[in-house]
């Protein structure tokens, strides 16, 4: 259903047809995107409240309503991007910077010249095989590649939670901690980072409870484990990075050392294993330039002060004013005292469990590596990607936020059981699951058409700058986009972005660390 609703939200935002080069119709054709998300949101809700007259089906209802809102969201958003790219046949930032090089290491892939081992190859085979499958370039393929990516986000954010928490936590987790992650460019990045945190919980689960395990389904978790880390490391291997010291401190603390040491070891072998099996090309390939690569690029967050993530922007910020933005508490914003709020409300009412340990686990490992690397960069003169840890770190935080209210909820329901009447956990009502649809709704329209919107064709140095460079560039087959024609479009996005830019602005090697 999570699919389903995401595809169908992308294949009817087709039918706005507006001018994407002006303001008016950029918000007209938001405002026309958002009105389709409406609707199926309120068939969603409608579905809702006619199954909870009826038992008998609302368990399968109120699970696919959740999964649906989960597809809406990014649904809406890839739809926005659509929208930017209307005209074009370029993907966002033409063949400029990580767009340029992805698409020729297609090229490469489709003319069987060989790409770097050391980064990841998922995406760039699904690139070169579906341009090969479709006959079109593997500019349009990228295309195709970012809205796809970005309408999948959600569902696959969603699913992936749903191997941790109930539908609606599920997807209290997805709008609340992923959505924030995601980035249209690049979106097969930071999907890696929101999929990986949940199967990363679910297999400390089974770890810590492994005496209750047969032989059998110790070697059917260790296996599937390792390959679901190993399908995630082809596509995206930089939070592996930033998760092992933490994930390493989580496994050695819920580890059954005297309960069942020979049943935790073998699903620890089977699950690396099982990575090693999927992903071993790419694995060798970056033991191989391990010492070698050196991420020079220092831009405006590498020069921000290093405590600061309460936003995560990658590294094209815009007009955005005084960055970081001025705090009310000495220098710490409201925002950043909730996140506090919730880590401390998480520890408190559930530090003992696992998705708690572990989510602090690999919070903590990588405020370690963020700032030992950072303490670095006057020494060394290199960055090596630590402000990504930004990402990860607001991920783990927001989460911690989630699961505060979902523990301390139940810690609240005990008490007053235990007081005023049974100590038993009373199950939700209908009525709470179409309240919290309708809340997760309207959070989501608002979520995904502020993203979608910074993703908009303009030239003010943000993220709309990745559209503006696509709908003004001269396309493969030699025209203008649609919408540039009468102004005219530049032969290359060097002539269009001048002198200051480099090709490379966000250098591709970075991506692989």
């Amino acid at each position: 259903m999570a699919l389903g609703a995401a595809l169908l939200s992308v294949q009817l935002s087709r039918s706005v047809v507006v001018d994407p080069l002006d303001r008016i119709g950029q918000v007209s054709g938001l405002a026309a995107l958002d009105l389709r998300f409406v609707v199926l949101g309120l068939v969603v809700v409608l579905a809702a409240v006619a199954a909870s007259r009826h038992p008998a089906v609302w368990a399968v209802v109120s699970r696919l309503a959740c999964a649906a809102v989960a597809g809406l969201a990014t649904g809406l958003v890839a739809g926005g991007v659509l929208l930017a790219l209307r005209g074009t046949d370029w993907p966002l930032f033409a063949n400029w910077g990580d767009s340029g090089q992805l698409i020729r290491w297609a090229d490469d892939i489709l003319a069987g010249r060989g790409v770097p081992a050391d980064y990841p190859p998922a995406v760039l085979h699904v690139i070169a095989r579906w341009a090969e499958l479709t006959g079109d370039s593997t500019a349009s393929a990228l295309r195709t590649v970012q809205v796809v990516a970005t309408a999948l986000f959600g569902p696959l954010a969603y699913l992936s939670w749903r191997l941790v928490l109930a539908p609606v936590w599920a997807l209290a987790a997805t709008l609340v901690a992923a959505m924030p992650m995601l980035e249209p460019y690049k979106p097969y990045t930071t999907v890696v980072l929101v999929a990986l945190v949940p199967l990363l919980i679910a297999f400390l689960r089974v770890l810590r409870r492994a005496e209750a395990l047969t032989w059998t389904r110790v070697a059917l978790v260790g296996v599937a484990t390792g390959a679901g880390l190993g399908v995630l490391f082809c596509l995206y291997s930089g939070w592996f990075l930033w998760s092992a010291p933490g994930a390493l401190v989580a496994v050695l603390v819920v580890f059954p050392w005297r309960a069942a040491p020979l049943r935790g070891l073998a699903l620890l072998g089977l699950a690396a294993a099982g990575l090693v099996a999927v992903a071993w090309p790419h694995l060798l390939g970056l033991l191989g330039a391990a010492g070698t690569v050196q991420d020079r690029y220092f831009y405006f967050d590498t020069a921000v002060e290093p405590a600061y993530i309460a936003m995560w922007r990658n590294d094209l910020p815009g007009d955005v004013g005084p960055w970081p933005p001025p705090g009310e508490l000495a220098g710490v914003g409201v925002f950043t005292v909730l996140l506090v709020v919730g880590l401390g409300l998480a520890v408190a009412v559930a530090g003992r469990r696992t998705a708690v340990l572990a989510l602090c686990a690999l919070m903590a490992g990588a405020w370690l590596m963020r700032f030992w690397i950072a303490s670095q960069m006057y020494a060394t003169l290199t960055v090596q990607l630590y402000p990504r840890t930004t990402a990860q770190i607001l991920f783990c935080l927001l989460l911690l936020a989630v699961f505060a209210a979902l523990y301390g909820g139940r810690r609240v329901q005990e008490v007053w059981h235990a007081r005023f009447g049974s100590g038993d956990r009373v199950p939700a009502r209908p009525v709470v699951t179409v309240g919290a649809l309708c809340a997760a709704l309207l959070l989501a329209l608002s979520m995904g058409s502020a993203t979608a919107d910074r993703y908009l064709p303009r030239d003010d140095g943000s993220v709309g700058l990745l559209a503006h460079v696509a709908q003004h560039v001269r396309q493969p087959d030699g025209t203008c986009p649609d919408y540039s024609v009468a102004d005219g479009c530049a032969p290359d996005p060097g002539a269009l972005l001048g002198g200051g830019w480099q090709p490379y602005g966000e250098p591709i090697t970075r991506g692989s660390r």
